[in-house]
């Protein structure tokens, strides 16, 4: 593995990311100006998070995440009309999708999940909340209304605090972020529906799980405090010489 091959393929992930939405910005049609704001973000957010676990964690979310915020893009492709950002997102895709499917990661990437990781659930439900933004846009292209912008803020507002292992974060994705959800769902077109009820029930199934409540409280902070052995009382035979 060469060792600029990481950084190659981090590049090319945010650079695709960044194509599409800057192709977006400036071609949005179908998409209202709101929805493909939304949906810049989201891409520009999830392609940050990515290319960090790449150079940083180095752990296998970070391919699967960038394998999944790359290969969204080919589906958005096939909404939108070309245009110069539009190839050049194309070809940084495909350029992207090699890289990461290659063996240029090998060894770079971890084989096996960290030992003191968060586990599978706990991270699916992280996606799944992250990938709401952009989803908020493709679920209502016609625009967006103010209960779509309350329920981006809360996907991303909760991520973080669950990701800091905050406990408030984690029965808000699991109580309020379905209550934030009810009025975009009602709001949005039946294909719109069915992807943001299958975003947020994807995220509410996984924090329900024992993997995501060890998470936030592992076994040892739920302890009272530290365990002090009690010394033997002393023999009445007198000392030991």
């Amino acid at each position: 593995m060469s060792r600029t091959a990481p950084y190659v393929i981090a590049a090319l992930v945010f650079g695709a990311a960044a194509a599409w939405s800057i192709h977006l910005a400036v071609a949005p049609d179908p998409f209202a100006l709101s929805s493909a704001a939304v949906i810049s973000i989201g891409l520009m957010l999830n392609g940050l998070i990515a290319v960090a676990g790449l150079l940083l964690s180095r752990g296998r979310w970070s391919k699967h995440l960038s394998i999944a915020t790359v290969g969204a893009t080919l589906f958005l492709g096939v909404a939108l009309k070309p245009g110069p950002w539009y190839w050049a997102g194309l070809v940084l895709t495909a350029l992207a999708i090699v890289g990461l499917t290659g063996p240029w990661l090998q060894g770079w990437v971890r084989r096996l999940p960290a030992a003191e990781g968060p586990g599978t659930k706990p991270l699916i439900a992280v996606f799944a909340a992250l990938a709401i933004v952009p989803a908020i846009g493709v679920a209502s292209p016609s625009g967006l209304t103010l209960a779509h912008g309350f329920l981006g803020g809360a996907a991303v507002l909760l991520t973080w605090a669950f990701s800091r292992a905050e406990l408030w974060g984690l029965w808000g994705l699991r109580l309020a972020l379905p209550v934030f959800a009810i009025g975009p769902v009602i709001q949005s077109p039946w294909g719109g529906r069915l992807l943001l009820i299958g975003l947020v029930a994807t995220v509410t199934a996984m924090t329900w799980t024992n993997e995501a409540r060890i998470a936030v409280q592992p076994l040892l902070d739920r302890l009272p405090g530290p365990r002090v052995a009690t010394p033997p009382p002393a023999s009445s035979a007198g000392p030991t010489p």
